[in-house]
């Protein structure tokens, strides 16, 4: 494991401030918070995370996310997900939407919105596909990281999915045996991530 990461200022210590976002592979789908890897990073890394990775989120939502929220954090950390996704945010309910989740419900007390949502992605889904999707979050991932370095922030973005991005990105492999039946990492797995990320974060 990757000693805690402490800034000296003033005299006195500091947590580096950590921003973490990305899909269910990030948000640990089939683990407990424990086990998650923002809790991870704060308690193997010593920092303080804001954690904004959900599941079912799309390259869309994560950009814009991490462009509005990066600002008071040092590192960020962005693991970007597969193209096919997309995202509409509707006051202040984030609506996700990717393959498979046709006629699912929201979860939500609103009959308008799930109704919406199935229509939507009914209808996207007839036309959105590759290369367009590939190529949108190409744009979205070279857009954000680039902010984000303008910003003088650490930037440490990886994907699930090959890309053709000008920006440097890395690409995690979690075998089999380090993933639930579904896919997801299993508490080794999330580790082991935890460990690939903190080397590339430490070298950098």
């Amino acid at each position: 494991m990757t000693n805690k990461n402490i800034l000296q200022t003033a005299g006195k210590e500091m947590q580096n401030k950590l921003y973490l976002d990305g899909c269910s592979l990030v948000y640990g789908d089939g683990l407990t918070k424990e086990q998650s890897l923002g809790n991870l990073f704060a308690e193997l890394g010593g920092y303080d995370v804001t954690n904004l990775s959900r599941s079912g989120k799309s390259n869309l939502a994560i950009a814009l996310d991490a462009y509005k929220n990066c600002q008071g954090h040092d590192v960020v950390i962005l693991g970007f997900t597969f193209s096919s996704r997309f995202y509409i945010k509707y006051n202040e309910h984030d609506l996700d939407f990717f393959v498979g989740l046709k006629n699912n419900s929201l979860s939500i007390d609103n009959d308008f919105l799930d109704e919406a949502h199935i229509n939507v992605y009914k209808y996207f889904y007839t036309v959105f596909g590759h290369p367009y999707c590939d190529e949108l979050s190409d744009l979205l991932i070279d857009g954000v990281i680039s902010f984000l370095k303008s910003q003088n922030k650490k930037v440490i973005a990886f994907s699930w999915e090959p890309r053709k991005v000008k920006s440097e990105i890395f690409y995690p492999y979690i075998p089999p045996r380090l993933r639930l039946s579904d896919g997801h990492l299993n508490q080794q797995g999330m580790i082991a991530l935890y460990d690939y990320l903190q080397n590339i974060n430490g070298r950098e």
